[in-house]
């Protein structure tokens, strides 16, 4: 079984805001401005990046925070991941790759959707998700814990990576899959998907 250790607290709010700020050029570059949640509804990259910014934002998160948002949000993804698990379960097995014995959950409101930390935390943003999301999230950034390794390796760039996720989300759990739409020409990874899977790293280095 995959199990998860969900966690969220007030500092790590604090925290994921500075993150957040920190990445701005890179959030902006990468088009990802306009899913990025800060306090009071802020847009990235509406305002300035600087101290007495930072200092307000921080001030609004300590408004903003309700532990009860995030006991909810717990509870729901505790009562129904064992919908989803088998399916990770299965993908880890077919592929062999490497299955950590625990995924840590950060919960929070703000920065983007979704993101991870090797070796096994996934931050899981759930402002304004409907409840899907809160399982098609977690997913989706455990299957980047499992091939960044591979990513790495080959030096992938952004989005191919994203390509490569959403193919496998596709074929594990198309019910929580929703293909992005990349600017890069997908044809060349698509095929290499076809050909190689499930061997991850030959379909990364065919590419």
């Amino acid at each position: 079984m995959i199990n998860l250790d969900i966690k969220y607290s007030f500092d790590y709010e604090k925290e994921r805001i500075k993150s957040t700020l920190d990445k701005a050029d890179w959030f902006i570059k990468n088009g990802y401005s306009k899913w990025i949640k800060l306090p009071e509804g802020k847009k990235l990259d509406e305002i300035e990046i600087n101290t007495s910014t930072e200092d307000y934002l921080l001030n609004k998160v300590e408004e903003e925070y309700n532990e009860q948002d995030y006991i909810k949000t717990k509870n729901i993804i505790n009562e129904q991941w064992f919908k989803f698990a088998p399916k990770l379960e299965k993908y880890f097995k077919e592929t062999s790759l490497k299955q950590e014995d625990v995924y840590i959950i950060q919960l929070t409101k703000y920065g983007v959707g979704g993101s991870y930390n090797l070796p096994n935390k996934v931050i899981l943003n759930f402002q304004n998700k409907l409840e899907l999301a809160l399982f098609k999230i977690p997913v989706h950034e455990i299957v980047h814990l499992s091939i960044q390794s591979f990513v790495e390796k080959y030096n992938v760039d952004h989005w191919v990576k994203e390509r490569i996720v959403d193919l496998i989300l596709e074929k594990i759990t198309p019910e929580l899959n929703i293909m992005q739409k990349l600017s890069i020409d997908t044809k060349p990874i698509d095929e290499s998907f076809e050909k190689h899977y499930p061997n991850i790293e030959d379909i990364i280095k065919n590419i």
